[in-house]
């Protein structure tokens, strides 16, 4: 499956609270600033440029309209999130064996987690901390196999990620919802261990 097919078979309620978080969080910014400051004006267009795309992918995302003007309250008026769309399962693991079966290992809340091999779920487990190494070579072995990781993201999203850290600039919100499929960041934007194993690999 092509990582472009992967992703846009994924609900995308993540990525719209991660930019009503950003942008409920440069409001808070945006108070503290002067009236008059450099600061302020760069802020401003920070918040457009949230603001824009939040609605973009909203008209996209979301063809049910009552669902659409009640994530536009949440952005605007702080109510609480809708429940809708379902939301991304964090995976925190993909990898493939030497005989070729290709796992897969997301959250399931809490600690507990879901194994996935070749789509079939076989069992389920306890420890994300298993899966905490930043080594960019981490192997999972499971039921006596052991597992390769495999990355399913773009070049281009990860160099957006990397510039994004290296600059620490606006995330990289075009990216967004690619990065979250792949469990390469969080729904704060923030890198998971699975995105340092990915960018390590690039280094």
């Amino acid at each position: 499956m092509s990582p472009i097919a992967h992703v846009e078979e994924l609900p995308r309620r993540e990525v719209l609270q991660t930019l009503a978080r950003r942008y409920h969080h440069l409001q808070n910014e945006h108070k503290r600033s002067g009236l008059e400051s450099g600061v302020r004006r760069r802020i401003e267009e920070q918040l457009l440029d949230v603001r824009e795309r939040f609605d973009r992918l909203l008209e996209e995302w979301v063809p049910d309209s009552e669902l659409r003007q009640a994530w536009r309250e949440h952005l605007h008026n702080r109510v609480a999130a809708p429940a809708g769309p379902a939301a991304i399962r964090p995976l925190v693991f993909r990898g493939r064996s030497e005989a070729g079966a290709v796992v897969e290992v997301r959250g399931r809340g809490g600690d507990e987690l879901e194994v996935e091999i070749d789509g079939s779920v076989v069992a389920r487990i306890a420890g994300e901390k298993d899966f905490t190494p930043v080594i960019p070579s981490f192997r999972w072995r499971f039921d006596g196999v052991e597992f390769g990781e495999l990355f399913d993201v773009s070049n281009e999203a990860l160099d957006a990620l990397a510039d994004f850290l290296r600059n620490d600039e606006s995330p990289p919100w075009e990216h967004a919802a690619e990065l979250l499929a792949d469990g390469l960041i969080d729904t704060n934007a923030a890198l998971t261990p699975r995105g340092r194993r990915a960018l390590s690999r690039r280094e």
